[in-house]
């Protein structure tokens, strides 16, 4: 007997669907009251206990929610207004803005939903009120907006623009807190929160638990595709075990998770509505001309013919069940995109995933055999073509093994092969693990040594092997020639007394490293300079550390660390420079032995009086 599973059809709500109900927090709730979703799947508000404390105070502030679109800000407000007492009725029903009376200060709440949805002469008297709100000049009323970034900025410059100098300066003040990511200014009554500045990783993973795991996949009990065993033949279900926490599930979630902390890294955002749309897509995606979701009916005629080919769900965490136009159209398929993974080759994978059903290899059959659903089965049909037949198929085969390529990448366990070698990012497992040494302490002197390798020869354009001294060396000129042999300073990476050093730290978001010039001397924190290592910085260090120089990205961060080195440069001639006296001048010549190390040589040149 089959049968629907009406979780099965609410999920699909949140998925890649054209109709982009997934979009609005109202059109949501209708579906989870139609399908009787209970409990409801959903992110814990990451600002929700902050913005309640705040208006159940006496002297609550003024709140607005920034960030990208699917990052939440209608969901807070929606639960603020019921918590306070809101008609759940009156939010559904569509209203732009809503007001209601605070019960310990008496001062009125106005929830405005979604900035962008105000006519300009809203926005007009809107900004005019919550100027005078966050100016303290209008003490019995409050606001709560969302509000997307751009759309905040845009829309209060222009009406300051028209407005008087003060009008001028508390828009300054907003445009400086959401650059500088500061919550509070002194000068406002107002607290600012950017939701884009959440984790992505924690956030998925909490989501797929609760789809994965959530209680309504017992409807399935008395289908016809599952056994009284558990086993089973449903894609659904079979996709749902390689989410679930367990051998392959755990390796599954735990590299999806590396991918966004690495996205997040790099300063991709990827916000909760597409964390929902990629959890469900990999679930549910199938790519059979049109049909990019599966329904319970099609699961069952996807089962029967054995086609999983078309349900696969390493392949469906790129979207590659959509058109590509379709695809372009979600963030989150262009930022996992972006890792090159299917498409990166790697001789040690590719032999093994070429020869190694004709070489009896146990790692073939451990990695891609034992797979009996997204494996061999999918796959060696279209090899067999190409190392056996007339080869009239080698495109679909080229897309077959870049699906196993896939395959391997969120299914490989730990060993010998490294999965990040199937991606643009090869170093990547190297930068997590710098930054959870960052984090918690750990030894990352190997990684450091590594990084300023990279440094030293991209400042000076020789092979340095040297990683415990940083040279900075320029060439003449502005400082940017190939070969840069005179050195101005070299810095230790360990604190040395009161001499300038190298020092790595994280940044605030806690997943992105930053290099610092530290000057212990100086009463403040003493940074004379710094530079946030970005995914592709860190990439460029370790492949130039090692020898190579990848074209794909190497101008744009070359350009970025000879302008840090010349500013640091700069900043230390006027911290620690001295003026030429007498008739000489010392300077000093870098040069490079053939065992890499770095041979600084006095150099005394007479000036003419």
């Amino acid at each position: 007997m089959s049968q629907t599973n009406d979780l099965v059809t609410f999920l699909r709500h949140y998925g890649p669907i054209p109709a982009g109900d997934n979009m609005y927090d109202e059109l949501i709730q209708t579906e989870i009251d139609r399908h009787g979703v209970d409990p409801v799947i959903h992110i814990t508000p990451s600002k929700l206990q902050e913005i309640l404390e705040n208006f159940k105070s006496p002297f609550p502030h003024t709140i607005i929610l920034t960030g990208t679109a699917g990052d939440g800000k209608t969901y807070h407000c929606r639960r603020i207004w019921i918590e306070f007492g809101g008609d759940p009725e009156q939010w559904q029903a569509g209203e732009k803005v809503l007001s209601t009376t605070l019960p310990v200060s008496g001062k009125k709440l106005t929830i405005i939903k979604d900035l962008s949805e105000l006519t300009q002469n809203e926005k007009n008297n809107l900004l005019a009120d919550l100027a005078n709100s966050i100016a303290k000049k209008n003490i019995n009323n409050v606001y709560l907006v969302a509000a997307n970034d751009g759309q905040l900025l845009a829309s209060w410059r222009d009406w300051s623009d028209t407005q008087d100098e003060e009008a001028h300066k508390i828009f300054k003040i907003i445009e400086d807190m959401l650059v500088e990511e500061r919550t509070t200014d002194e000068a406002l009554n107002l607290n600012l929160y950017n939701l884009s500045r959440l984790d992505a990783s924690e956030h998925f993973q909490e989501l797929v638990e609760q789809i994965v795991e959530h209680p309504q996949w017992s409807q399935c009990e008395g289908c016809d595709l599952l056994d009284e065993n558990g086993s089973t033949t449903c894609p659904i279900r079979i996709n749902r075990e390689r989410l679930r926490i367990g051998t392959e599930g755990g390796v599954f979630r735990k590299r999806l998770g590396e991918l966004m902390r690495l996205a997040r890294a790099n300063r991709m955002h990827l916000p909760i509505r597409d964390l929902l749309l990629l959890g469900v897509n990999i679930l549910l995606g199938d790519r059979y001309g049109r049909q990019i979701l599966l329904t319970c009916r099609t699961a069952k005629n996807r089962a029967e013919k054995e086609d999983y080919r078309l349900t696969n769900p390493y392949a469906n965490v790129f979207g590659m069940n959509l058109p590509e136009r379709q695809r372009q159209q979600y963030q989150v398929f262009n930022i996992l995109e972006a890792f090159g993974i299917g498409r990166e080759t790697d001789n040690k994978f590719d032999n093994l995933l070429i020869y190694g059903s004709y070489s009896d290899s146990k790692l073939y059959t451990d990695l891609v055999t034992k797979d009996a659903y997204y494996g061999a089965p999918a796959y060696e049909p279209y090899l067999r073509d190409y190392l056996e037949g007339a080869r009239e198929n080698i495109d679909e085969f080229m897309r077959a093994l870049s699906r196993q390529r896939q395959r391997l990448f969120f299914s490989l366990p730990a060993g010998n092969l490294d999965p990040w070698r199937l991606t643009v990012y090869q170093a990547s497992g190297q930068f997590l693990e710098f930054v959870e040494g960052l984090k918690n302490g750990g030894d990352i002197s190997r990684t450091t040594e590594l990084l300023v390798r990279g440094l030293n020869r991209t400042f000076c354009g020789m092979m340095i092997d040297d990683g415990t001294e940083l040279y900075l060396a320029s060439s003449g000129g502005d400082g940017r020639g190939r070969i840069a042999s005179l050195l101005n300073y070299d810095l230790p990476t360990t604190r040395r007394r009161r001499d300038p050093y190298l020092n790595f730290e994280l940044e605030s978001d806690d997943a992105t490293p930053c290099m610092q010039i530290i000057d212990p001397a100086a009463d403040d924190d003493g940074i004379v300079d710094s530079l946030t290592l970005q995914l592709t910085h860190f990439e460029y260090l370790v492949r130039v550390a090692t020898g190579s120089l990848p074209a794909s990205f190497s101008i744009q961060c070359n350009e970025d660390f000879l302008d840090f080195k010349l500013r640091v440069i700069k900043r230390l001639d006027d911290l620690l420079g001295e003026e030429t006296s007498g008739d000489e001048i010392s300077i000093q010549a870098l040069t490079v032995d053939e065992h890499g190390r770095a041979h600084p040589d006095n150099v005394r040149i007479r000036v003419a009086s």
